[in-house]
């Protein structure tokens, strides 16, 4: 059994998928450690897949491909589902989370269920900073908590952690971190959060969450934040 799974969701990354992949590959060889990238591509219109399909001997990748949108949420879900490591890593693929930050990840592993990346210096535009901070405001009001990053899409944890969960991420598809976090609070899994470097994108503004449509996407996360809330879930923490 590998050490580490590292799970990508992809759209729309063909001119940096390459060199995000080779970034992430010297640092964790430098690690000594067992891994394999599982990348969750789907519906790419910019020649993504077939590159993907070119890479995947010398990646060694395991590629879960959609050939229509299945959105954020569903390819890390299908991500997870597929991974069959130790430990499991969720990033994004753009390029702004910096696989430097890894090791200080990996050396604290065991120190609590989910290891959540704190972004020190936000590298988004200001609209999104400013949607976040609003939507972290319902955030803290629906699960109390103290976490500064719910959203930050650089995640460590083991699979038997959550697996019996994963029935419960659909809530929220563009937010999903937000509904990951929401799940651990509820659960009482033990969260910990380690301060990353945060890059601008390698493609410059995000390829899903532009402007004239950030208002109906946060519309419809904080639906699902409410309906996450409100359900009934599971006692997971008993079993991790």
């Amino acid at each position: 059994m590998d050490d580490l799974h590292l799970v990508l969701p992809v759209f729309n990354e063909k001119k940096h998928i390459e060199h995000v992949l080779q970034e992430w590959q010297y640092e964790l060889k430098a690690l000594s450690i067992s891994y394999r990238f599982i990348v969750c591509e789907e519906g790419s219109t910019d020649g993504t897949s077939e590159l993907l399909k070119r890479l995947k001997k010398p990646f060694n990748l395991i590629l879960n491909q959609k050939k229509i949108r299945r959105g954020y949420g569903k390819a890390v879900i299908d991500g997870i589902k597929t991974a069959r490591a130790n430990f499991i890593l969720c990033v994004d693929s753009d390029g702004q989370c910096d696989p430097k930050d890894f090791m200080s990840f990996w050396k604290k592993r065991e120190s609590a269920d989910i290891l959540i990346g704190k972004r020190i210096k936000r590298a988004d535009y200001f609209y999104r900073k400013l949607f976040s901070w609003l939507f972290k405001g319902i955030f803290v009001i629906l699960f109390t908590t103290k976490i500064q990053g719910p959203s930050c899409p650089f995640v460590l944890f083991k699979k038997k952690t959550i697996a019996r969960g994963l029935k419960y991420l659909h809530y929220l598809s563009e937010g999903f971190w937000w509904g990951f976090s929401g799940f651990c609070l509820k659960n009482n899994l033990s969260i910990n959060q380690i301060p990353i470097n945060h890059r601008k994108r390698y493609g410059g503004d995000t390829q899903v969450f532009k402007f004239n449509k950030l208002f109906s996407i946060s519309l419809k996360n904080v639906i699902g934040l409410i309906k996450l809330k409100m359900t009934r879930l599971d006692n997971i923490s008993q079993n991790k």
